[in-house]
C-alpha cells in the first residue's frame, strides 16, 4: 500500500523469511559459520536454536541457497506433536517417496533405500526439521537411529534441529545422552542490539531502493530496539506499521514520539510488544543464585619449586640476561615437549597439560619456556605449592632487558636457539601470540622440529593488530593445531588450513582449574591479609574482579573507563606493587575508590581464582588474564582492547568492547539485569582437554620420539 507512495521496490518489512533479506549481524553471521561448518562435516546433528522471530528460518534458507543442489538433496519437516511414526511418514513425503499404508518396518527400509540411491549418485541428504522443540523423546530418538544409516565410512542422512530456546533443555534431559554425542555443532540467535536493529532496518530498506523517504529520526531506532528487544520479526512488525501510519498521516519523518505512539497501539491489538526494560526484573542479583556448584575432588599437594638449576649446557642460568632455569625432575630432560608460553594462564595450563601426560607414560616429559621473567608470572607461594608445574622451566628474562621489537627478537631468537639445540625436543607447542612466541615458532620449523599450535584459530580478541597478525601466522606454521571451540575450528577451515591438520580439543583452563579450585583463597581472607574493608563484598550488586595490565601509555583512557563502570558495578582491582605506585602518587587510586574501583595489591593465583568465582563478571585486558578461567567457571568477561571502536563478538561469556565506554557500560548493564549469574561453559571444556591432546599425541609423535618405560621408570626413581 505505501511502497509505491514512498518510491520503493517492493515491501521492505514482511514477515515470511525471505533470503534476499538476510542481515549479517553479529549472531547470525557466526551461527551461519557453524551451520557452514556442520554442512561441511556432513554427518551428525547441527542445532540451531532461538527465540520467536529470531530468524532461524531465514538463516537455514540462506545457508541452503548457498548450498549446491546437485550434491546436496535438501527436505524440511515441520513438527507439530509428530510421533516417531507420523515424523517417519512426513520425512519421506517431504524427500517425495510414497508412503501409503505402509508399515513402520517398510517406511524404515524405503527411506534407507532412497538414501543409499542418492549416496550411489555422489549426492547426500540434509534434513531440516523446524519447531523441533515439539518433538516428543520417541520421535527424537527415532531421528538419533536414521543418523546410524551408513554406507560404507559415510553417513547418508544428516539433520538440523531448529527451534525455540525449550528445544536445549530437551536434548539436555539425561535420556537425550546418545544424541547429544552426535551433535557437532549448537548455535543460539540472541537479539539484535541497538547499533545492529539500526542497521538491520535501514539494510532492509536500502534493498527496496529506499531514498530516505520517510526519515528516521535517531532517537526513532533507538525506541524501535526498546520495543522490539531487538527480535527481527517484532521489528518488521512495528517498522510496517510505522510506515503505514506516516503514508495514511501524509507525514515524511518517524520520531521517537510516533514510535511509542505507534508501538503502544499495536501492543493493544496485539498484546506482544513491551517496553523490554521494564520487563527485566531484578531481584535475586547479590545472592549468586543460579551459579552452577562445581565438585572437584581436591589434588594432593605438589613440591613447591626446586632450586634453579645448571645442566652445564648452553643456556643454563645467566643472571645477567635474566635467564633462569628450573627443574623438577633431577635430570636433564630427553627430547621434551617444549611448550612456548606468554603468560601466567598459559604456564599454568601447560603445567596441567604436564601432569595428566605423565599419566600416559609413553609421552614426552612437558618443558615450559618462557620469553619474560619468573616474577612476571606471579604465581604466588600457595599457588607454587599445590599446582602442577612443568617438569622443566626456562625464563628467557626478554621482557626486562629488551628495548625494542627489533632488540627483543633477536634475543628471543638467539637464546632459544640454544634451548633448542641443547634439549633437541620431540615437538614445540606454540601458546599466545606475543611477538616472542612467534619468533620461537618460527624459529622451530626453520629448525626442523615440528610445531603444535595450542587454541588455534582465535581472532578479534581484543588484543592489537601486529598480535593478531602474529596468531594468524603461528597458525600458518604449525603442523597440528588445537583449537578450544568448534567457531575456531571453522575461522581455521575458511582460512585454508586443511582440517586433518585442525583438531577441537577444548580449553586446557578446564584442567588447570581442576587442580586449582579446591584451594582458591576466599576473598575475605585476601582482603583481610591486604588490609582492606570487606564491604564491597556484601554490595548487593555483588562486585566484578578488574584482571588487565595498568600501561603508562594507556592509563588516561583506561582510569575514567573503570571509574564510569565502577559507578554502575563495584570493581576489584589486584595491581602490582609499581602500577599502585604510579596511582597513590598521581592520587588517582583515592578518585578510583570515590567511583566505586577499590585497588589491592597483586595477589597470588589461587587468591584471584578465588575472587572470580564470587565475582559477579570479569573486566579483563587485551592480555586475556583470567578470560578463559572465567568462561570455564560461566563467568561473564568484558575485555576493555587495543580497539577504540570495540570488535564484539558473538559468545554469551565473552565481550570484546575495545575502549568504547558505552558499550562497556551496556555489557555491565546487561549483566546486572540478568536473573542467572552465570553461563553456559563452551562444548568440549569439560575437563578432558589433556586427554585429548594426549591421545593425539600418541598418535601423531613417531614412535622415536616415545619415552621408553624403563626411561621413564629411571626418571621416577630421579
Amino acid at each position: 500500500m505505501y511502497e509505491s507512495h514512498f518510491g520503493l521496490s517492493g515491501p521492505p518489512f514482511q514477515l515470511n523469511p525471505d533470503p534476499a533479506f538476510y542481515f549479517d549481524s553479529r549472531g547470525h553471521s557466526n551461527a551461519l559459520a557453524y551451520l557452514k561448518f556442520g554442512v561441511h562435516q556432513g554427518e551428525g546433528f547441527i542445532v540451531v536454536t532461538g527465540e520467536i522471530g529470531a530468524g532461524k528460518t531465514t538463516l537455514v534458507r540462506t545457508l541452503l541457497e548457498g548450498l549446491d543442489a546437485e550434491k546436496v538433496v535438501a527436505a524440511q519437516v515441520v513438527s507439530t506433536q509428530l510421533e516417531s511414526g507420523d515424523l517417519l511418514r512426513a520425512i519421506l513425503t517431504a524427500y517425495g517417496v510414497p508412503t501409503a499404508g505402509a508399515s513402520k518396518a517398510h517406511l524404515i527400509a524405503s527411506l534407507e533405500g532412497f538414501l543409499t540411491a542418492l549416496a550411489a549418485k555422489g549426492r547426500r541428504a540434509l534434513l531440516i526439521v523446524d519447531e523441533a522443540q515439539n518433538l516428543k523423546h520417541e520421535a527424537v530418538e527415532e531421528l538419533r537411529m536414521l543418523s546410524n544409516f551408513q554406507l560404507g565410512n559415510h553417513a547418508l542422512l544428516q539433520s538440523f534441529l531448529i527451534g525455540q530456546p525449550e528445544l536445549r533443555t530437551l536434548l539436555q534431559s539425561k535420556s537425550m545422552e546418545q544424541l547429544r554425542q552426535r551433535v557437532i555443532a549448537s548455535c543460539h540467535l540472541g537479539p539484535l542490539d541497538q547499533t545492529e536493529t539500526r542497521a538491520y532496518i535501514e539494510h532492509r530498506l536500502h534493498r527496496v531502493g529506499w531514498k530516505d523517504s520517510p526519515a528516521f529520526a535517531d532517537d526513532a531506532f533507538d525506541a524501535i530496539h526498546r520495543w522490539t528487544g531487538g527480535v527481527p520479526r517484532r521489528i518488521n512488525r512495528l517498522c510496517n506499521r510505522l510506515f503505514l501510519a506516516a503514508f495514511l498521516s501524509g507525514k515524511d519523518a518517524i520520531s521517537a514520539e510516533t514510535v511509542d505512539q505507534t508501538a503502544g497501539e499495536l501492543r493493544s491489538e496485539i498484546g506482544e510488544l513491551a517496553d523490554v526494560p521494564m520487563l527485566v526484573s531484578t531481584a535475586g542479583h547479590a545472592t549468586g543464585h543460579g551459579r552452577p556448584d562445581v565438585t572437584i575432588p581436591p589434588n594432593p599437594a605438589l613440591p613447591v619449586l626446586d632450586a634453579a638449576v645448571d645442566f652445564g649446557g648452553n643456556i643454563g642460568n645467566n643472571a645477567s640476561l635474566g635467564v633462569v632455569q628450573r627443574s623438577r625432575s633431577g635430570s636433564k630432560l630427553q627430547r621434551p615437549l617444549l611448550c612456548v608460553v606468554d603468560t601466567r594462564t598459559d604456564f599454568l595450563k601447560i603445567g596441567a597439560l604436564s601432569r595428566v601426560l605423565e599419566e600416559y607414560g609413553d609421552l614426552p616429559p612437558v618443558m615450559a619456556v618462557q620469553p619474560g621473567t619468573e616474577e612476571g608470572l606471579a604465581i604466588g607461594a600457595a599457588g607454587a605449592a599445590v599446582l602442577p608445574l612443568p617438569k622443566m622451566e626456562i625464563h628467557l628474562g626478554i621482557g626486562a632487558h629488551a628495548v625494542g621489537v627489533a632488540h627483543g627478537s633477536a634475543a628471543a631468537l638467539t637464546r632459544f636457539d640454544e634451548v633448542l639445540a641443547e634439549f633437541m625436543p620431540s615437538a614445540v607447542l606454540a601458546v599466545g601470540k606475543s611477538d616472542a612466541v612467534l619468533m620461537c615458532t618460527l624459529l622451530a620449523n626453520k629448525r626442523g622440529v615440528p610445531v603444535l599450535r595450542l587454541d588455534a584459530g582465535q581472532r578479534n580478541t581484543g588484543g592489537s593488530a601486529s598480535a593478531e597478525m602474529n596468531g594468524v601466522l603461528i597458525d600458518r606454521v604449525a603442523d597440528a593445531l588445537y583449537t578450544n571451540k568448534l567457531l575456531t575450528y571453522y575461522t581455521l577451515y575458511r582460512e585454508g588450513i586443511p582440517s586433518d591438520r585442525v583438531h577441537c580439543v577444548g580449553s586446557l583452563a578446564a584442567n588447570l582449574l581442576h587442580f586449582g579450585l579446591p584451594h582458591a583463597v576466599p576473598p575475605l581472607e585476601s582482603f583481610a591479609r591486604a588490609k582492606l574493608s570487606p564491604a564491597v563484598l556484601n554490595d548487593p550488586r555483588g562486585f566484578g574482579l578488574v584482571s588487565l595490565a595498568l600501561q603508562p601509555k594507556t592509563m588516561d583512557e583506561l582510569l575514567p573507563m573503570l571509574a564510569t563502570l565502577g559507578r554502575e558495578l563495584p570493581l576489584v582491582w589486584p595491581l602490582r606493587e609499581e602500577a599502585l605506585v604510579a596511582l597513590k602518587s598521581t592520587g588517582q587510586e583515592a578518585r578510583l575508590a570515590d567511583a566505586g574501583v577499590i585497588v589491592m595489591p597483586a595477589q597470588g593465583y589461587l587468591e584471584e581464582i578465588g575472587l572470580l568465582q564470587q565475582a559477579r563478571c570479569l573486566i579483563a585486558g587485551s592480555e586475556g588474564e583470567l578470560v578463559e578461567e572465567a568462561v570455564t567457571l560461566g563467568v561473564r568477561s568484558i575485555t576493555l582492547g587495543n580497539d577504540r571502536s570495540g570488535t564484539p563478538v558473538a559468545d554469551p561469556s565473552s565481550i570484546v568492547v575495545g575502549r568504547n565506554v558505552e558499550q562497556a557500560l551496556k555489557a555491565v548493564r546487561e549483566i546486572l539485569l540478568t536473573e542467572s549469574a552465570r553461563v553456559d561453559v563452551p562444548e568440549y571444556w569439560d575437563g578432558g582437554t589433556a586427554s585429548r591432546i594426549a591421545k593425539h599425541l600418541r598418535s601423531w609423535l613417531p614412535a622415536s620420539m616415545r619415552v621408553s618405560s624403563t626411561a621413564r621408570a629411571a626418571e621416577s626413581v630421579r
